[in-house]
């Protein structure tokens, strides 16, 4: 679904998003450091709207016989960042609607600065990631898990303008956050300063069905679904035109909205 520019609804996500990594990978067992800035650079944005036109062109092509329908770029950090409906997912017998490429570009260039490992659709889905665990998609996370020992994953996803929010944090009602509720606290506390309150707290709690987040917390990471309405190859090229990235030690990030 095509989307207008909205660049109150980009700040929102990129606060959001940015946040919850910087706040994890400091967590991780770093404390407050030196903070050095990097934008990125018109290549790295170049790259992010190729990832999001190449997901979007292949949102409803099926995978040949033997193709993977989805990618995974490996990281050194403890995060894992996860895009299951970037493509056309298959859920109840038909093909649903995407959550967009924008949520693949976001997730992988989020990876590149973090260092964290991404797992994201390519093509469209004989299986829903995020309604079903029986697939290739869950069978990989799994073992990303095993071998990674992520201690946060991040669930993308793109949401209906229609929605009365700006952004929703899903965490099973905080039971995904595996008694690490200062992850959504912080998190809250961070949209308040920066003037945002149009978000929601489990609107989408991403309790029902078999969801990335109640996979991921069921096998004992910290999971937190992310849900905005401002996607598409326009919010991803400033989104990524107004990241700034601070170390610390591991990864601290912040925004700067021009």
């Amino acid at each position: 679904m095509k989307k207008l520019l909205n660049i109150a609804l980009i700040r929102r996500f990129t606060v959001i998003a940015l946040f919850v990594f910087s706040a994890s990978a400091c967590s991780l067992n770093q404390g407050n450091s030196h903070f050095e800035k990097a934008l990125l650079t018109p290549e790295q944005i170049n790259e992010a709207i190729v990832y999001q036109k190449d997901a979007d062109k292949n949102s409803d092509v099926k995978p040949k016989e033997g193709e993977k329908w989805f990618n995974v770029i490996l990281g050194q950090e403890p995060i894992i960042i996860s895009a299951p409906h970037a493509t056309e997912p298959f859920r109840d017998g038909k093909y649903r609607f995407s959550d967009g490429g924008g949520t693949a570009a976001l997730a992988i260039m989020l990876g590149k600065l973090t260092g964290s490992t991404v797992i994201y659709t390519t093509k469209a889905s004989p299986s829903d990631p995020n309604y079903y665990d029986n697939n290739d998609y869950k069978a990989r996370l799994a073992e990303l898990i095993k071998s990674q020992k992520p201690k946060l994953i991040i669930d993308i996803h793109g949401s209906h303008p229609y929605r009365p929010y700006d952004v929703d944090i899903g965490t099973m009602k905080g039971k995904s956050l595996l008694g690490k509720d200062e992850l959504v606290t912080k998190l809250i506390a961070s949209l308040r300063n920066e003037g945002i309150s149009n978000y929601s707290n489990n609107y989408f709690a991403a309790s029902k069905n078999e969801t990335v987040t109640k996979f991921g917390a069921a096998h004992g990471v910290p999971t937190i679904q992310l849900r905005s309405t401002a996607f598409g190859w326009c919010q991803v090229r400033v989104i990524m035109n107004h990241i700034g990235l601070r170390n610390c030690s591991r990864a601290w990030f912040v925004t700067s909205i021009a």
